[in-house]
Order: structure tokens, then sequence, then C-alpha cells
């Protein structure tokens, strides 16, 4: 499945309410046309207007249901409306994808105080708001299934990290504690811990440090949004009925190191 097209699944999601941040690109987008094949009705969330609304026209071409709602998932107010809209369309939420971040390239010395409170606050605060309100509603309704986008950053130490690694250390983190928190209320929670994939915010990162982080992967390439998706969807679907708190590499092995 590329990017661009949606093929038909299996039927995982079928009739499943979706949400999902930062959909306009990358991972977020990969994973929105993957959840549609498998009949999920979407809601797709970003900042990004112009892109989010190429992706909803994309999805609904093929006919699948979507609503694009634009928003800051650091801010309470857009994150507590996203999951409203989302149980307003379709009479609840059953999962919600975590997934809009950034990624800074900033060792130490160059990462300022506002640069680490602006990483966090999307990474890290914007994960929790998602989790926070997409529960509330998943509670209310018996269960469902939250994914959050860690890395492998956010697993093991990595150079020129200072201020994306910590976020994702606090994505692993909510993760596993929501995972116990929610577990005998029928809400799962999951991550996935992503290597080095090929996306939109990849390509603005330096060629000295790309060339060096995918060298480390040992099966000897970068990934795929798609990939990543792809254990996603997973995750989210009934197949992993007995997972919760786990954080999933899809990282080519990286951390098997």
């Amino acid at each position: 499945m590329s990017m661009e097209t949606i093929e038909p699944g299996l039927g995982r999601m079928t009739g499943k309410a979706v949400l999902i941040t930062g959909a306009s690109s990358g991972i977020g987008r990969a994973t929105a046309l993957v959840f549609a094949a498998e009949g999920a009705r979407l809601v797709i969330n970003d900042i990004n207007a112009a892109g989010l609304e190429t992706l909803r026209a994309t999805i609904a071409a093929a006919g699948a249901e979507v609503r694009a709602f634009v928003g800051d998932v650091s801010k309470a107010a857009d994150s507590e409306a996203m999951v409203a809209a989302t149980v307003a369309a379709y009479g609840r939420i059953d999962v919600a994808v975590a997934n809009a971040g950034i990624i800074p390239e900033k060792d130490l010395l160059s990462a300022t105080a506002a640069d680490f409170d602006h990483v966090m606050a999307i990474d890290g605060r914007g994960m929790f708001l998602t989790c926070k309100y997409a529960a509330a509603e998943m509670l209310k309704a018996g269960g469902g299934a939250i994914v959050c986008l860690s890395s492998v950053s956010g697993e093991a130490g990595q150079a020129s990290q200072a201020v994306y690694g910590p976020a994702k250390f606090v994505a692993s983190g909510i993760t596993r504690h929501l995972g116990v928190e929610l577990a005998r209320s029928g809400v799962r929670v999951n991550a996935v811990a992503p290597g080095t994939i090929a996306t939109p915010a990849l390509m603005k990162m330096s060629k000295e440090y790309v060339d060096g982080v995918t060298a480390r992967h040992p099966i000897g390439r970068i990934g795929q949004p798609v990939e990543v998706a792809r254990a996603i969807l997973f995750l989210a679907s009934d197949e992993a009925s007995f997972i919760t708190g786990a954080v999933l590499p899809v990282d080519g092995g990286y951390l098997a190191q």
C-alpha cells in the first residue's frame, strides 16, 4: 500500500470510530490510509489545514467515512474538542492514535529552554491530553484502544536528541502507566517505537544525522511510514486484545543491539 492509495483491507476496523492526530503527513497519514482501508470511520487531526484537507479528500474519494479537525493537541480545549467531534460524528470513539509530534535536531548545548518547552508541549502534553479525553469517552463505553507514538529515542539514548528523546520517554511512560491504570476498564494503551522512518520531518534533518542513524539499523535501511502504520493497526485491533502497556519496536532491529 502506498501512502497515496487505499487498497482493500481485511475489515479489521469495520465500523470503528478512530481518531488520528498529526495525520497530515508521514506516519499519521499512512496510518489514516491503512485504517480507512480496514473500514474505519475516521476523524483526522492536524494543525496543517491544507495537508489535512488533501488527505480527507483522498480518503473520502475512496468511499471511506472521514472528517477533518484542525487543532493543536497541546491545547486542552482543542484536544477535548477533537474527541468530542469524534463522538458527535460516530456516537463513540473506539480507537485513538496519539501520533502528533515534532522532531527537532538539537544537542544539549544548542537546545534552549524554549526548544524543550515546545517539544514537551506537543510530544508530551499533547499526547497526555489526547489520551486523557479519549480514555474518558472510552470508559463511558466500556472499552477502547489507544496507541501512542514513542520512538527508539524514547527507549534508548541517542546523540542530538536532547529535547526530542526525553519527550519520547514521556510517551513510553504514559503508555506503560496508563496501560496499567486502565487495564481493568477495558481500555488498552500501547505504543510503537519507530526507528528511523522516511517521513517529511526526517528529510528536514541534516544528511549527516540521517546517514549516521540509518547505518545503525541492523536491517540495513530506514523504514517506511506504512510499516509503522501496520503495527499501529495491529495494536489497535482485536488481534491485540491481550496486549496493554507495551511499547513495540518497529525499528529494523535498532533496539535489539
